[in-house]
């Protein structure tokens, strides 16, 4: 069965092309085998579509600002100009 805190904020699940919450997907997972709730987790950390019991579930994740180990967000690559790639003398 999946907790609640497997299933993410960024994360949208559909039904059938029908968003669910995460009470209607914990109740769900209730019947799912080990294998296919492994399966179902991944997908939950990727996005994608998964078919599971014959049902069809479309998972979707939003962008997110990327942290590093700190927890802190990292800004943008600032992109150097071509003439600063070659060493100086």
């Amino acid at each position: 069965m999946l907790s609640k805190q497997s299933i993410r904020k960024e994360v949208t699940i559909y039904l059938e092309g029908e968003q669910i919450t995460k009470d209607e997907i914990i109740e769900i997972s209730k019947d799912f085998s080990e294998r296919e709730l492994q399966h179902f987790r991944k997908m939950l950390q990727q996005g994608g579509k998964i078919r599971v019991q014959g049902r069809l579930f479309e998972i979707e994740r939003t962008e997110h600002k990327i942290r590093n180990s700190r927890g802190f967000y990292e800004p943008p690559t600032i992109l150097k100009k071509p003439e600063d790639w070659e060493e100086k003398n």
